[in-house]
């Protein structure tokens, strides 16, 4: 039976392959053992620092991975997305006058199937499954918390999970008992799907999903309906391949919002077991009772609170919040920029989660500087998956070269750039134009030149960033 430590006690090859990959996936540190690594790409993939990693994280990651081929990441998403789905909106946090709950919305993106990324919610799901029967019975209550896998298609669909009490009228019909148990997780295994839903005409969707992140009351949306859920408290995660992100989300779900709203963990296999064991009970019900004990501590005995207990910094973590405010907050352009607009928010969020998992209200450095990892990882996936770098204003690879030619030649015409590429790949010089014009604010702009006979000739000039 695997133990929480054995990659740090490996005798044989495959198993001290297995171990570097592993290390590999949770630090800054070159590997020998890329040849395990079947899902990278020369780029590089995202690495978590350690720091992210906070003590109850850790001790859920390694039992999670000691012989399994999930990612830690992907682990350790799912275990928050459970406890922030179980101790509910009680434990809030003030930034301004705005108010901020445990609610994090991730993304896992892979590489299709082998990326593991379902297999790392295995282990977490059902060490919850325990950890929900004695928080129930600790609290002496049967409020089990409600798990929905079955995808995300319409904003009622939604709402409905969590609808409020009706009252039947007159005749007596229509009555409906409702929720109240308000807390639910939402695992959405195929996010392609969901993005597919959002580009039909009159889906709510987007608008619920944007409202649950924010904690508002789900209202009905069309005259027929009457469904509608107050003080709504739902986590989601969602899988997706990176192709499919790519290929399916727009640049309307950036700028409107929606995207913005999930923190997009790019993942991979860093390890294979060929013959992966079942983790001994005696571990997943010592994790359960530790776990519990965490959720009931965290959420005051209270798992439906509004607003109840309010987390604050401490002054050292004040001080490091203000000196590290700048590089979390730092402008991106274009896609890259539009999907990590709420960095700020997670950073805050994720320090006020660790906190609590820690039995604290209070913030201290190392909750901040575990969630900044997680934003920087967050950053790195972005980075990873769309191929934008900040120095590039979140643009691909083809529209840079555009951008870069423009600028080593002001005032360059259009038949002049197409020539560049010897006239083979025109439909993709006058997207890249397209995209260089319409970015907020534009890389570029277009002059008509009509000083020669004919028809007036286009040409281009870099827009120098201020």
């Amino acid at each position: 039976m695997s133990r929480i430590d054995d990659t740090t006690t490996i005798d044989d090859p495959l198993a001290a392959a297995q171990s570097a990959a592993f290390k590999m996936a949770t630090s800054g540190a070159d590997s020998e053992c890329t040849d395990v690594l079947d899902d990278l790409s020369t780029l590089g993939p995202p690495r978590m620092a350690e720091e992210g990693f906070v003590p109850l994280l850790r001790e859920i990651v390694d039992v999670a991975c000691a012989s399994s081929e999930a990612h830690p990441v992907a682990v350790a998403a799912n275990f928050l997305a459970f406890f922030c789905a179980m101790v509910g909106r009680g434990i809030f946090q003030r930034i301004g006058d705005a108010v901020i709950h445990c609610r994090p919305f991730f993304l896992i993106v892979g590489k299709s199937g082998k990326a593991r990324k379902g297999t790392a919610e295995h282990t977490v799901r059902e060490i919850f499954k325990r950890t929900d029967a004695k928080v129930r019975e600790q609290l002496g209550n049967n409020d089990k918390l409600r798990t929905h896998s079955g995808g995300l298609s319409t904003g009622e669909g939604v709402g409905y999970a969590i609808r409020d009490s009706v009252e039947a009228d007159e005749n007596g019909k229509g009555g409906d008992l409702g929720v109240t148990d308000k807390r639910l997780l939402v695992i959405e295994s195929e996010f392609d799907n969901t993005l597919s839903h959002l580009r039909r005409d009159n889906n709510t969707l987007s608008a619920t999903v944007r409202n649950l992140f924010d904690g508002r009351d789900i209202e009905p949306m069309t005259k027929t309906s009457r469904t509608k859920s107050t003080r709504p408290h739902a986590v989601i995660i969602g899988h997706i391949t990176g192709h499919e992100l790519k290929e399916k989300s727009t640049e309307n779900d950036a700028a409107n919002g929606l995207m913005n709203r999930f923190m997009l963990l790019y993942v991979f296999r860093p390890k294979l077991v060929a013959l992966p064991e079942p983790t001994a009970d005696t571990t997943l019900e010592a994790m359960a009772r530790k776990i519990a004990e965490a959720v009931v501590t965290a959420a005051g005995k209270n798992l439906h609170g509004d607003n109840t207990i309010e987390t604050t910094l401490s002054d050292a973590a004040k001080r490091l919040w203000v000196e590290r405010y700048p590089q979390i907050t730092r402008d991106r352009d274009g896609k890259g920029g539009s999907l990590l607009a709420r960095s700020e928010v997670y950073a805050r969020m994720l320090a006020m989660i660790f906190a609590a998992m820690d039995g604290r209200h209070e913030v201290h450095p190392d909750d901040l500087l575990a969630a900044i990892a997680w934003v920087e990882y967050w950053h790195a996936s972005v980075t990873y998956v769309f191929h934008c770098h900040d120095e590039e204003d979140g643009l691909d690879p083809f529209t840079s070269e555009v951008l870069k030619a423009i600028q080593l030649q002001p005032g360059i015409k259009l038949s002049e750039l197409q020539d560049r590429w010897k006239r083979k790949r025109i439909k993709e010089v006058h997207k890249a134009l397209e995209r260089l014009l319409n970015l907020a604010p534009p890389l570029v702009e277009e002059v008509q030149d009509k000083s020669t006979t004919g028809r007036a000739a286009k040409k281009y000039h870099a827009i120098e960033k201020r």
